[in-house]
């Protein structure tokens, strides 16, 4: 799973399931150690800790984690994660690629996250039953067979089962908390002005959130509470808004008009600026050159 990075701790190492996913169970003293992206989500179980002190940051902060035995953490696909511990603890970790779990979940069209597990991502949680069903798979895994393999397989679901659960859990209650708590006008004119300074460029949730300083979910929620428009559809009109007025107080050529409006193509400009406003980019100028004239009149 992480190649030589390990290879200092104590470990044993096996293929799971069907699927063929990797497990590790690993000692490993004090230390600082920074463990490199890997294309799988990582899920880890602390069983014995001598610890009082534990972090990791993912790219998101510094996080203390709990130093007792038992606690689960969820450690997000393609992530560098900084690791320090000031005692000797024994884990376990499972690599579960997250094509597995979006066959097994596929999202919405509508959802703002494709993945299901976002709100466990970088997070910790106690749940005896995780720990119990890490335990089994590491057990069951002693004879790489089919029979045993299958048996992985089932209690692989039951994991991602229990995870969801906690994700679906987890979302409810920000949900809950964020409902009455809008975004506060400084946010929200942060983000704004975030907006209005690169709508000649790729705009995206992420870039937002963290304008907002808020988690992606969070930041949706909130956003359409304030302007009553998703991000998506909030970023898309301020295009079309902006598209409009350099239509009707310039001579700027349609294709020049797309891209500093944050289109990539003419024909792409045209189709979403004809379904906001009615008629295409061309006819629009056509019928307010008269407004240009006024405009280029009074300047």
């Amino acid at each position: 799973m992480y190649g030589s990075l390990y290879a200092n701790f104590p470990q044993v190492a096996r293929p799971i399931g069907t699927p063929r996913f990797s497990m590790i169970k690993v000692h490993q003293d004090a230390h600082a150690t920074t463990d490199p992206a890997v294309p799988q989500l990582v899920l880890r179980s602390l069983s014995r800790s001598a610890m009082t002190h534990n972090t990791v940051d993912c790219g998101e902060g510094v996080k203390s984690l709990s130093t007792v035995p038992g606690g689960f953490y969820v450690a997000p696909a393609n992530a560098i994660a900084d690791w320090q511990s000031d005692g000797a603890h024994d884990i376990s970790l499972l690599a579960i690629p997250e094509d597995y779990v979006s066959k097994l979940l596929p999202a919405p069209p509508s959802a703002t996250s494709t993945n299901p597990l976002t709100p466990m991502l970088n997070t910790q949680l106690v749940d005896p039953a995780l720990d119990h069903l890490m335990e089994q798979i590491w057990e069951a895994s002693v004879e790489d067979n089919r029979g045993n393999a299958l048996q992985v397989d089932g209690m692989l679901l039951c994991i991602i089962g229990r995870l969801v659960a906690h994700a679906d859990a987890r979302s409810k209650a920000q949900n809950k908390a964020t409902a009455a708590k809008p975004l506060d006008p400084a946010r929200l004119k942060r983000v704004i002005d975030y907006i209005d300074a690169r709508l000649d460029e790729v705009i995206a949730m992420p870039d937002l959130a963290r304008v907002a300083c808020l988690s992606q979910h969070h930041f949706a929620r909130v956003f359409r509470a304030a302007t009553n428009m998703s991000p998506h559809a909030y970023v898309t009109h301020r295009r079309i808004e902006r598209a409009q007025h350099l239509l009707i107080r310039t001579d700027t050529p349609l294709v020049q008009v797309a891209l500093m409006c944050g289109f990539g193509t003419q024909a792409h400009f045209s189709t979403v600026f004809k379904k906001h406003i009615g008629v295409p980019p061309k006819r629009f100028r056509i019928e307010h050159s008269g407004q240009r004239r006024l405009a280029a009149a009074a300047g």
